[in-house]
């Protein structure tokens, strides 16, 4: 098989061609996988297609509260957002028409998906309720974690009935449909829409959607573009563990501290070295906007677990170190280290 490399500007620039650049909006990115079966498995990785993003509906918290759905609890002085999306499902028959209706809209673009009801019933059939060793998670991060969509698109919606009985049907319907990126929570682009007038609440706006979509999508073509030449934003942050009797400032048989490793290694395995850090003592190690490259040369992804997994290959093989992987958010390094 020929090697497939590729740079990433080159990349950025043919994703963008693929994906609305030249106005063949319905040409598909994977017919690859039609026809002759052979040459498609043994072909070159279509760099393109697998940097498209996944993209998951799910409802916004503003919503949830609406329907009885989530409320806030306060736990040992600490405030926290319990969300409750089954009770929500049962008591809200029009998402699952919208989420598929948006769902349909992506998928004629050739954009992978992840359900949002599908995968609340593999959270049942794995029974996950903690999804890393003694962290407890809220349903939200467990959605996440089981789907893990690259892109967020939450809904939010309202409705109010005219007060004149000669217009009893009539409705004004307001709704928000925000794009996030499912690693940084950070908005992407927002489709927001008020008093829409008509009798059916799911149809306004669907219709209205239909207008809106392009250019959702088009700010998230752009968006994704920037990610393949930049890197995936993550944070990375490592901790010694208490009955550890490590420190992050010993020095290795080099000279160098332990810390100075990491950083080596952060450095060499992000974009360009991008990278800020914000803590550097005895017990942790803090970086925040860590620029990890979304493929590797040959084409395939890469993400964070893979990131996480060298890093603690790199540790254990030339400081000796061990660690545990204690990540809970998709866009985040969380490694735990136990001692030598």
């Amino acid at each position: 098989m020929k090697t497939f490399k590729i740079t990433l500007f080159t990349i950025s620039a043919l994703f963008i061609a693929s994906c609305g650049g030249n106005g063949n909006n319905n040409q598909s990115l994977a017919e690859g996988a039609s026809g002759n079966m052979d040459e498609y498995v043994n072909g070159d990785v279509n760099a393109i297609q697998q940097a498209l993003p996944q993209i998951m509906v799910i409802p916004a918290d503003q919503t949830l509260k609406n329907f009885g759905a989530l409320k806030e609890t306060t736990i040992e002085g600490k405030k926290f957002i319990v969300r409750d999306y089954k009770k929500y499902l049962l008591a809200d028959d029009r998402f699952p028409r919208l989420a598929s209706f948006i769902q349909d809209a992506f998928n004629k673009q050739n954009y992978p998906l992840a359900d949002f009801e599908q995968t609340l019933k593999q959270l049942d059939t794995q029974a996950a309720t903690d999804m890393a060793d003694g962290l407890k998670q809220d349903a939200k991060t467990q959605l996440l974690q089981t789907a893990q969509p690259d892109i967020i698109l939450e809904m939010n919606y309202y409705k109010s009935s005219s007060l004149t009985s000669h217009d009893y049907k009539n409705k004004n319907v307001s709704y928000t449909l925000t794009a996030l990126d499912a690693y940084t929570n950070k908005s992407i682009a927002t489709v927001t829409t008020s008093n829409i007038k008509g009798e059916s609440t799911t149809e306004i706006i669907q219709n209205n959607l239909s207008e809106k979509l392009p250019g959702l999508m088009s700010d998230i073509q752009k968006y994704f573009s920037d990610i393949l030449t930049r890197g995936r934003e993550v944070t990375v942050r490592i901790v010694v563990d208490e009955e550890s009797n490590v420190s992050l400032q010993d020095q290795s048989i080099e000279g160098d501290t332990y810390s100075d490793w990491v950083m080596d290694f952060i450095k060499a395995k992000t974009v360009k070295g991008a990278c800020k850090m914000q803590r550097n003592t005895n017990n942790e190690l803090y970086f925040v906007n860590v620029r990890i490259p979304l493929l590797q040369e040959d084409g395939t992804q890469y993400g964070v677990y893979d990131f996480t997994r060298e890093l603690q290959k790199y540790l254990r093989k030339n400081l000796g170190l061990q660690s545990t992987n204690n990540s809970q958010g998709l866009g985040e390094v969380v490694l735990t280290v136990k001692g030598i």
